[in-house]
């Protein structure tokens, strides 16, 4: 069993771990600020030189195949619009994470990449239609919702891909799975990243209780639509986050979220559109 003392001290250090670029933070800043528009989305991206150029390199390739050259953040905001800007920029900085602690097993990587993605691209739809979450907000909690996995296969190797196929065979959640065998979840070392790295309380609340979200006396909603996009992930077959038994979304559920059957299907929809991009957004990333 592990020491889970001994484990989260190790992970709270910040040298044990890849540094959240500093423009995922400012980003999450702009959109908690009323005030803030277009022009202060430009200026976080553009005072970051690695991403504006990763991000104008993906403007500029087959992810969106637009008929013109994009020549600057300005016309990228124009074109694919501030809330897409600010989602490709978060992904880019994230994306940076998982690579560079994901580099042991490229198949574990790029599905759960993918699968990261689909779920921050539904929360963000979700967010939009439920109210009362930033859908900025919602999209970073789909990002980073399942980051303690790449933490834990990285601490435990084939042990943890182990897990999968246990959660599979017994048909249990990977939650109950990995607490039984390790004594620690995904969810909370995700828990623990998040905290290192100082996102919104919201965040953080998200990622460490998205598997609890249905079972919360007192329902958060922010919590709910990631637990909601996480689930609905899985049903579209979108990527892998390695959980065999994953929740099958019910009315109840959406009722919860207070999302109804149209939103629900139009994020469904929308991970399903741009699925092949993911994986060309963490190739851009690299």
């Amino acid at each position: 069993m592990t020491d889970i003392d001994e484990l989260r001290r190790k992970f709270e250090e910040v040298e044990n771990l890849p540094s959240l670029p500093t423009v995922v933070q400012e980003i999450l800043d702009v959109t908690n600020d009323p005030r803030s528009g277009a022009r202060d989305i430009q200026a976080v991206v553009e005072n970051d030189q690695t991403c504006s150029v990763k991000l104008l390199k993906l403007a500029n390739s087959a992810y969106y195949g637009f008929s013109r050259q994009v020549s600057s953040i300005k016309e990228a905001i124009v074109i694919i619009g501030m809330e897409g800007v600010k989602n490709v920029a978060m992904s880019l900085g994230v994306a940076e994470c998982f690579l560079e602690l994901g580099k042991a097993n490229q198949h574990f990587l790029n599905n759960l990449w993918v699968h990261s993605m689909a779920t921050a691209t539904a929360a963000g739809v979700l967010a939009k239609k439920a109210q009362g979450v930033s859908p900025s907000y919602a999209y970073c909690s789909g990002l980073v919702h399942d980051f303690g996995k790449l933490i834990l296969a990285g601490e435990f190797g084939q042990e943890y891909f182990e897990l999968f196929e246990k959660a599979k065979e017994e048909k249990k959640g990977l939650v109950q799975i990995e607490r039984s065998v390790l004594g620690v979840s995904h969810p909370q070392v995700a828990g623990w990243v998040a905290r290192s790295w100082e996102l919104p309380d919201l965040v953080i609340e998200s990622v460490e209780l998205h598997h609890e979200a249905f079972n919360l006396e007192a329902p958060l909603q922010h919590v709910t639509l990631t637990g909601i996009a996480d689930a609905l992930t899985y049903e579209a077959k979108i990527g892998d986050g390695g959980n065999g038994h994953p929740r099958r979304i019910d009315a109840q559920d959406l009722a919860r979220g207070n999302i109804d059957q149209k939103t629900k299907d139009q994020a469904v929809a929308d991970m399903v559109k741009n699925q092949d991009r993911f994986s060309a957004l963490l190739n851009a990333a690299g």
